[in-house]
């Protein structure tokens, strides 16, 4: 599932870890590729499906007059990317199951509804909202085919998270507080263990930039912007409460002690403090109710996904697949 921007307009600096520590990666969960396609009446989606190359299938490709075959390519392609693809193979047969079992289909306007929340969530021009996707789509390798089936996946698991979530008044003071409230920018560095964070904590207080520290240790997809992050309001829940209260203790420069989180050790320094705007939250309920709503059919969504995976146990008989399979971090 690629998760939905809070910030729009601001790919650079996407929300990090938040709920997502530990979770999927954006190939397994959301995308707009060829989930089945609509019949002409607008009738409902079939799941993806992949065929496999067959023995007298025409070579893939050709160079210097020679033919590539697909046994040349099978071990080298599946080392790359053989893990993820079958993940979102596995989750797309579990998710049929799951949604056969609630009595729940997936139509066509499923579909394009979650292509309409990827492009909301990127911008609110159209124009810009279409550049953004096209980027991140080319970022991600996300093709035809894999966008379509990911959009499928979307659809399926926000259809099954919206039976078991429940929008609650705190839910919708997150939301106000997430869009209208002070915020927070600092950097981050997650470490698998204490000892790391002892060692990234060293460097740090023997004056090295927490920006070149995370940089070089930090697993969080920060690391390659320094451990930048966001902005981030108090409230907002895609992120560890943990990590938020220690982000709103801190002034500004300061580094705070390694916290806890459910992947391993953080070390945040504040950057900068923003005022919120002063916005009457009796105006925005509307909007602030579909966001918080959002927000929770998102974590819901990723937490089913995390739960069917770790349940699949396929049975994986090329070994470059089943390394790249064992490789995924689930």
């Amino acid at each position: 599932m690629i998760a939905e921007p809070t910030h729009r307009e601001d790919l650079s600096v996407k929300q990090p870890f938040s709920r997502r520590l530990g979770a999927l990666g954006c190939s397994a969960v959301l995308s707009l590729a060829l989930a089945g396609c609509a019949t002409e009446d607008g009738g409902l989606l079939a799941a993806p499906t992949l065929a496999a190359p067959q023995a007298n299938d025409r070579p893939p490709a050709m160079f210097a007059g020679q033919a590539i075959a697909w046994s040349e390519l099978r071990s080298r392609v599946f080392e790359l990317s053989g893990g993820p693809v079958l993940e979102e193979i596995v989750l797309e047969r579990s998710l049929q199951s799951e949604l056969a079992k609630a009595a729940i289909t997936i139509d066509a306007e499923a579909i394009a509804r979650e292509e309409r929340v990827a492009l909301e969530a990127l911008s609110t021009d159209p124009a810009r909202a279409a550049q953004l996707l096209a980027a991140l789509r080319k970022a991600q390798s996300l093709g035809p085919t894999r966008w379509q089936a990911l959009l499928w996946r979307n659809a399926a698991l926000r259809a099954l998270a919206k039976v078991t979530i429940t929008l609650t008044e705190e839910n919708i003071r997150q939301s106000f507080d997430a869009a209208h409230g002070p915020t927070r920018i600092g950097r981050l560095i997650v470490v698998p263990d204490i000892a790391a964070a002892e060692r990234a904590r060293s460097r740090l207080q023997a004056g090295e930039s927490f920006a070149e520290v995370a940089a070089q240790v930090s697993i969080d997809s920060s690391a390659a912007r320094g451990g930048l992050l966001a902005p981030i309001a108090r409230m907002d829940p895609s992120f560890p409460s943990a990590f938020r209260e220690v982000l709103f203790t801190l002034a500004p420069g300061e580094v705070s002690a390694a916290v806890l989180l459910d992947n391993g050790y953080a070390i945040v320094q504040l950057r900068e403090e923003r005022p919120g705007d002063g916005v009457d939250p009796s105006t925005t309920r509307t909007e602030d109710e579909r966001l918080a709503r959002r927000v929770l059919e998102r974590v819901e969504m990723d937490r089913i996904a995390r739960v069917l995976l770790s349940k699949a146990k396929p049975t994986v008989f090329d070994d470059a697949l089943l390394d790249s399979w064992q490789r995924q971090s689930r």
